[in-house]
């Protein structure tokens, strides 16, 4: 899975369509090469992937005073496989440029549905700790003891993200933020991939 596909894909399908450099434009303004480390150049080969893949179409159009522009347009199978990313991402853990992703496409999601893939974040992240608990209360005795400090780093990281990922799920269920099934959700916006499909 890939942040920079998500993103890519997310990114067009809510502008109904857009140029590739619309798209990089859009990612710098969120800062994403930070939080989700996008190369501005694999924009382009995310577009031109996912276009290959089906999960994109491409439509050339005419430049202003230059070269043919192409803009592209999320079919249905690539609706299908962006909502399946921000699934992955929102359950997954130990992969934080795929959650920042996921987190920026957050309203892909149906309330229920986000709700309950950051329910098996919780699930993970709590049975992660009481692992890394058992590890340090008998770690393995080649190991050497400074190793320890990783261990209490992670476990420190997993605290912080179960708080985290908890409170989501509270805001979610007061109904924090527009989500898919909700009134002015993205799904109410004029339907692009009836024509791209």
């Amino acid at each position: 899975m890939s942040a920079t596909k998500l993103l890519v894909l997310g990114i067009v399908h809510l502008s109904g369509g857009a140029h590739g450099y619309q798209v990089r434009s859009e990612l710098q303004s969120w800062g994403a090469e930070t939080w989700a480390k996008i190369n501005p150049g694999s924009v382009y080969h995310a577009l031109k992937k996912a276009a290959a893949d089906g999960l994109l179409t491409e439509h050339a159009e005419a430049g202003n005073s230059g070269p043919e522009r192409v803009l592209y347009r999320v079919t249905a199978r690539g609706c299908d496989e962006m909502v399946d990313m921000v699934r992955d991402g929102l359950r997954r853990t130990h992969d934080a440029d795929m959650l920042n992703a996921a987190i920026a496409m957050l309203p892909m999601l149906t309330r229920s549905d986000a709700i309950a893939q950051v329910g098996e974040r919780v699930a993970s992240l709590e049975a992660e700790l009481v692992a890394q608990a058992e590890w340090r209360k008998h770690p393995n005795r080649d190991t050497p003891e400074h190793v320890r400090e990783q261990a209490d780093l992670w476990a420190g990281h997993a605290r912080t993200e179960l708080e985290w990922a908890k409170s989501l799920s509270g805001r979610l269920s007061e109904g924090a933020y527009i989500m898919a099934d909700d009134p002015g959700s993205w799904r109410t916006v004029p339907d692009q991939l009836k024509k791209s499909s």
